[in-house]
């Protein structure tokens, strides 16, 4: 059996791992018993908050790989919300760098 707070904290590394690979500062925080504020990684983009999780099952994937399949040569996201509450993006994060371009460039348009 997996134990969960380990691979809670590879995932953290992990994830650190793929900004730093990106061009960005980032390492795993020392969280102590998930105090309120302080993320699982820590970076160089400020104002973002990471929290990481690494599960063996996500069911709101099932939707980025239809994403993935029906977007030809776009950058695919999925919005989400359940009822009543707030809209979330789900966008890959080898995509982040683009998706920001593209926002950046209609925002300029």
């Amino acid at each position: 059996m997996t134990n969960s707070r380990e691979k809670g904290k590879r995932g953290e590394r992990e994830f650190a791992a793929f900004l730093r690979s990106t061009g960005f500062d980032a390492r795993r925080t020392q969280q102590f018993s998930g105090d309120a504020g302080t993320a699982d990684v820590d970076s160089s983009i400020d104002g973002v908050h990471w929290e990481v999780k690494r599960r063996s099952g996500i069911a709101s994937l099932r939707f980025m790989e239809q994403a993935e399949r029906d977007s030809l040569e776009s950058i695919p996201v999925v919005a989400m919300r359940e009822d009543r509450g707030p809209w979330h993006l789900l966008i890959l994060a080898e995509d982040l760098e683009r998706f920001a371009r593209k926002i950046v460039d209609a925002l300029d348009g």
